[in-house]
């Protein structure tokens, strides 16, 4: 897989589990799958902590595939 579709995948993913988290705190079980996801690739750590960061930001994450995101 090429890296623009693999940082795209990981970025999805993390978009993902920060609205999941955001909507209600993560179980156990799934703040174990959260960190295993993290420690899989360097990329999906940095892709968590940059829509982290936008989150705290803007209090709002633009899906790849929103209007508002210019994708």
């Amino acid at each position: 897989m090429p890296d623009s579709q693999r940082d795209d995948v990981a970025w999805q993913t993390a978009v993902d589990w920060i609205i999941r988290k955001h909507e209600s705190p993560l179980d156990s079980v799934a703040e174990r799958e959260l960190s295993d996801w993290m420690a899989k690739d360097p990329a999906n750590r940095a892709a968590y902590e940059e829509a982290s960061q936008l989150w705290m930001l803007t209090g709002r994450v633009p899906r790849s595939s929103d209007p508002e995101s210019g994708s």
